[in-house]
This record gives C-alpha cells, sequence and structure tokens, in this order.
C-alpha cells in the first residue's frame, strides 16, 4: 500500500544532500511542502526535527522527522514502494547501490567542500581538485561498463541521485576553476550520464545550473561562517560555548538571567519568545515548565532563573561574582533570594492578574508592601547601612533576583496610584531602587515605560481569558 499523510522537506536549495531528496520526490511524483532554512538564522522547526547535528535535508512525515540524506531516500522508497523504485529490487544489486552511493558521499563530498570552502591557497585548492577528480574516475570505471544511460540502468537509480545532487555545485566549481570538472575528454561515459541526468524531468527544476547564482551564495556561506567563529572565538573568550536565552522582555525572571550576563559581560543571543505561541525550541528545551528563562550552552538547556543564575556564577567563575564567596554569606544571599520569589511573586500576579475586584488587588499590594518593608531591614542589616547595594559596594544574587520586578512596579505603581516602595516607608530600599536602575547592567533590560508594560498587561490578560495561557 502507497504512503500517503504530510510531507514537509526542510532544505537548502544548493545542497547536494537536499537535492537528491527532491529529485527522488520528483521521480515519485510524490506532492510535498519545500521549507527553505536560513542557514544563518536556522529555524526551531529544523533544530528541533534535527538536534543532532541540525543540518538538512529532514523530511517531516506526518510531523515525524526523518534525518540524513541517504536515510531519508530509501525511507521514500520503502514507503512508497509503487511508485519507480529507487533502489534495485534484487538484495545483490542493491548492496552494490549502497556501496557506490557511500562511496561518492566518502570521496566526493570531503573534495567539495575543500574546494568550495575548505582551500585557504590555490595550491591547497589544486589538492582538493585532484582528489575530486581521483573519486570521479574511479566512478567512471564503475559506470562505463553497464552501457546504459544511467547507473541505475534505463532509469535514474540510488547511485545517480546521490551524485546528481552534486552537479550544481560541479557548475560552480567548472567556472572557480576554469574547466571542467566531469572532464568529457578523461571521463566521457561520466559526462554523457551528467547531460542524460541534467535532462531528466525530476533533476529540471531542482538542480542549479547558474553558476554565478552558486558561486553567489557560497560567498553568503563564507560570511555567515566567518561571523560564527568571530562568535565563537568572543565566547570562548568569555568562558567557552555558545550561549542563547529564551526569555519575554517583561519577566522579571528573564531580566535578573540577562542582568548577571551583563555583569559578567558574557555574549549571548537573546531570542523574544511569544507567550500566545511558544516556539518548538522552548518547549523541547523546559518540557516541564514550558516557561522562561531558558539558557541554552552549547545546546544543553538549564531553566528556572535562580538555578540559571548559579550555573552561570559557576561556568565563569574568573568574571565579577554574583553569590559571595563566604559560604555563610552565600545561605544569606540564597535565603532572601527565596524569600522574595515566595511572597513578592505571589502578591506582583495578585496585583497585576488574579484581581478580579479593586478589593482584591489592594489585598495584594498590602501583602507586597509587607515583604518590601521586611526587605528593607534585610537591605540595612546586608549592607551594614552604608553599602549601594545588597551585596554591599557592588550587586549580586538578592539584587538581581529583586531588580528584575522593577520594570514591574513601574506599571504596578501607574496602576495603583502610588510608589510601591515608599521612599517615606522604605528609605533604603527607594534608594537601592535608584541606584540598580542607574547601573549599565540595568538601564538595558528593565524598562520605565510603564504604558507599555501596561498594554503588554492587556494583551497577557486576553490570552489568559481566550485559555491560551494560564496566569
Amino acid at each position: 500500500m502507497a504512503g500517503s499523510g504530510d510531507l514537509k522537506l526542510l532544505g537548502v536549495w544548493t545542497s547536494p544532500f537536499v537535492i537528491r531528496v527532491r529529485v527522488v520526490l520528483n521521480l515519485k511524483s510524490i506532492p510535498y511542502e519545500y521549507i527553505e532554512e536560513n542557514l544563518g538564522d536556522k529555524s526551531d522547526l529544523l533544530l528541533t526535527s534535527n538536534p543532532v547535528h541540525k543540518s538538512v535535508p529532514v523530511l517531516l512525515h506526518d510531523g515525524r522527522p526523518v534525518n540524513e540524506s541517504q536515510i531519508i531516500i530509501q525511507y521514500i522508497d520503502e514507503l512508497w514502494p509503487d511508485r519507480q523504485s529507487v533502489l534495485p529490487s534484487d538484495p545483490y544489486d542493491r548492496a552494490v547501490a549502497r556501496f557506490w552511493a557511500a562511496y561518492v558521499d566518502d570521496k566526493v563530498r570531503p573534495a567539495w567542500l575543500a574546494i568550495v570552502f575548505g582551500s585557504k591557497t590555490e595550491e591547497e585548492r589544486e589538492v582538493a581538485v585532484a582528489k575530486a577528480v581521483e573519486a570521479l574516475e574511479t566512478l567512471e570505471g564503475a559506470f562505463e561498463g553497464k552501457k546504459k544511460p544511467f547507473f541505475g540502468g534505463e532509469r535514474i537509480g540510488f547511485v545517480d541521485v546521490v551524485l546528481g545532487g552534486y552537479l550544481g555545485w560541479f557548475t560552480a566549481i567548472d567556472k572557480m576553476i576554469g574547466r571542467r570538472l566531469i572532464d568529457p575528454e578523461r571521463m566521457p561515459a561520466l559526462a554523457a550520464w551528467e547531460e542524460n541526468f541534467r535532462a531528466a524531468d525530476a533533476a529540471k527544476g531542482v538542480v542549479p545550473d547558474d553558476a554565478d547564482k552558486v558561486l553567489e551564495f557560497r560567498e553568503k556561506l563564507l560570511s555567515w561562517s566567518a561571523k560564527k567563529a568571530e562568535a565563537k572565538t568572543r565566547s570562548e573568550m568569555a568562558g567557552g560555548g555558545e550561549l542563547k536565552l529564551l526569555g519575554v522582555w517583561t519577566s522579571p525572571f528573564v531580566l535578573r538571567v540577562r542582568f548577571v550576563l551583563n555583569l559578567k559581560s558574557l555574549t549571548y543571543e537573546y531570542i523574544e519568545e511569544s507567550l500566545g505561541d511558544k516556539s518548538d525550541l522552548l518547549l523541547t528545551s523546559n518540557p516541564v515548565n514550558k516557561s522562561v528563562p531558558v539558557l541554552l550552552h552549547d545546546g544543553c538547556p538549564v531553566n528556572e532563573s535562580q538555578i540559571i543564575i548559579q550555573y552561570i556564577d559557576e561556568v565563569w567563575p574568573d568574571r565579577q561574582s554574583v553569590l559571595p564567596s563566604d559560604p555563610y554569606d552565600r545561605a544569606v544571599a540564597r535565603f532572601w533570594a527565596a524569600y522574595i520569589d515566595d511572597k513578592l511573586e505571589l502578591a506582583w500576579l495578585g496585583i497585576l492578574f488574579r484581581s478580579k475586584t479593586e478589593e482584591e488587588r489592594e489585598v495584594a499590594v498590602a501583602h507586597a508592601v509587607a515583604a518590601l518593608e521586611t526587605l528593607e531591614g534585610a537591605f540595612v542589616e546586608c549592607s551594614k547601612g552604608k553599602k549601594p547595594f545588597f551585596g554591599g559596594e557592588r550587586i549580586e544574587f538578592v539584587d538581581v533576583v529583586l531588580g528584575g520586578y522593577l520594570g514591574w512596579f513601574t506599571a504596578i505603581e501607574r496602576l495603583i496610584g502610588r510608589r510601591l516602595i515608599d521612599p517615606a516607608r522604605t528609605p533604603a530600599l527607594a534608594a537601592w531602587e535608584d541606584r540598580f536602575r542607574a547601573t549599565d547592567v540595568a538601564k538595558s533590560v528593565v524598562s520605565d515605560d510603564a504604558d507599555k508594560m501596561l498594554e503588554f498587561r492587556r494583551i497577557l490578560l486576553d490570552w489568559s481569558a481566550s485559555g491560551i495561557i494560564t496566569l
């Protein structure tokens, strides 16, 4: 019975590995949706569908991913056996076809990469060209005795599509080196095969024949590669590994992580999430709570803001510390950080999202004020009454945990018509707030636009009312 279901192919138009899959889908006249990927900014769908290699092609069959081009081709051939077969029916012939397909990727692929991307000098390129020619001459010997138009005989087969995927790049290489890679004089059988393959309907709209366009794409890939290498160097200098932070710009828990990354001058990619339509990357990185923040360090997820902060502090100990070095002071800092999330988080949610009446809101405000008054006393004690921050002369753990709420405090003050951190009732904390907001660490992260914050609150409330999110 023929295969069925929704088919999507994630690819890049120049990729030899994507092209071979497209040729097979065309050969079998199978409808599919083609999704062009940007290698400089890979989609969440690609990253979650191929988390190991993060590369194209990926075939999605009813949402289930199949990776690696030769595996995909065999999967398609097995699922749609009533359409034109790609692999031979005879087991021995099938084994031979698999051997030569493996040979192509074992020999032609590294030579192609070296010619197009890896050669730094003309001499290095010529060495790579020689290796490619040697591999192609071996393939000439394998093909010439067949006396058929294709490796598969009278029609295109497995080895044809595997080798045929490279033909677009061969056109570009011919222009780069000023001569034919598949030379009709040295490889007449393979040159005739190339013409036959390019002329096939399955290949016509898929195999690139514009050398300039392919070479232009090569320049783009080289530029992306250079930028990635530069970013990797900067990241390694900062402690090693690629850093990404999934967040929402208003989240107190995301803000505190951003403070710490700024404090330590760590380079990271910030990815803004939509709580109304969470990305696959977020859902797979934090499958338990499905919430932000998530820190991805070389692809490994770390969740929960206080855990993330301590992780960053441990991985980059040579940068400004966030937690005190003394074990007792560290325990005290963790206590007050836990107190903030135990008392302030509930009050903050109550004021902004969960109060249905003015009376309920005032009760939540009273809880927040009571917690802040307790923190006033804690600040005086921690700062010895003379220091600018909970951490003393510089921002530390309790500062960033409490500081994450300051953007919403601005919005709450607009909502209730008075200061939450009241200079008359909590003067030390009010002075701390002013100092914290003025730091370079906080300036670019904490919003002071109450209207913008309240508009975002309205959106969240609408999503909550529609059942899209839970507040």
